[in-house]
């Protein structure tokens, strides 16, 4: 699959589309809402990504090394906007409205 993100200065909002890498096809999505945690633990310089489907409660976790955070850092977060951190552990209780 690829993603391609984009700002859209009408609509104030980040889009994304998800194409199919082998057919050029668009992947059509479900709408959703997720929680998603990006940290690093600095001891260790093991990233972590922790994603959330509010709606049915599913979790998934990803691990990476330092390449993560870079990653994170060089090609998804725009420029001049603060970095990440470790915010700390997981709130289970924890709700979005």
């Amino acid at each position: 699959m690829l993603v391609r993100c984009w700002y859209d200065l009408q609509t104030e909002a980040t889009q994304l589309q998800v194409v199919r890498a082998d057919t050029a096809e668009e992947i059509r999505l479900e709408d959703g809402n997720f929680l998603l945690r990006i940290s690093v633990d600095e001891a260790t310089s093991v990233g972590r990504c922790f994603i959330r489907h509010l709606a049915s409660g599913r979790e998934a976790y990803v691990q990476g090394g330092p390449n993560l955070h870079t990653f994170i850092k060089d090609c998804l977060l725009k420029d001049g906007e603060p970095g990440y951190s470790d915010p700390g552990p997981i709130d289970e209780t924890e709700t979005i409205q």
